[in-house]
């Protein structure tokens, strides 16, 4: 039986999205020059953000109305899930402002969180007055706070498989070889 080509390059599920997430996790942990990064960085926030898209068109009906409150194809399903399910997946909201701003370059939909904001730079490590080690990292910025993105984009990684499990979602990978 022939099948259509996709546009996916072969991802067919949210766990695949998932696991693309967790690869530009660890791009973004090994770094290496800014904009190295910066691109990571870039990658993570969008690919944790539309992991919800994929789940949204993987849910039967009476889950999709579990979970966003209107029923499949009717407006507002993304926001109404981000505000249904904040509590288990606490950085969504962080993931989406980010990737919405980097789509469109402002935030085109939902409120915008204007005590956010994020940007890279290079951490210096000196002993006495010797530069010893230099390091791109990536940061979000919360109420003047900047912390490592590192760290939003893990404990999304974290809530995301946790939610797959948990609505049957997970998709049972073969290991590699």
């Amino acid at each position: 039986m022939a099948t259509s080509p996709d546009k996916t390059f072969g991802l067919r599920s949210s766990t695949d999205l998932y696991l693309k997430l967790i690869y530009d996790i660890d791009r973004l942990r090994s770094g290496g020059s800014t904009r190295a990064v910066q691109y990571a960085a870039f990658d993570a926030a969008i690919t944790a953000s539309h992991i919800l898209d994929w789940v949204l068109h993987e849910l039967d009906e009476v889950s999709y109305l579990r979970l966003t409150g209107v029923g499949k194809g009717k407006k507002g399903a993304v926001g109404r899930f981000i505000q249904r399910n904040g509590g288990m997946l606490g950085g969504l909201e962080f993931c989406r402002q980010i990737a919405n701003s980097v789509k469109y370059v402002t935030i085109t939909m939902g409120p915008v969180m204007t005590n956010m904001s994020t940007g890279s730079t290079v951490k210096l490590e000196w002993q006495g007055d010797r530069i010893i080690n230099a390091y791109a990292q990536a940061f979000i910025k919360i109420d003047d706070q900047k912390y490592s993105v590192i760290e939003l984009f893990q404990s999304m990684a974290e809530q995301w498989f946790l939610f797959l499990e948990i609505e049957g979602l997970w998709v049972e990978q073969p290991p590699e070889e």
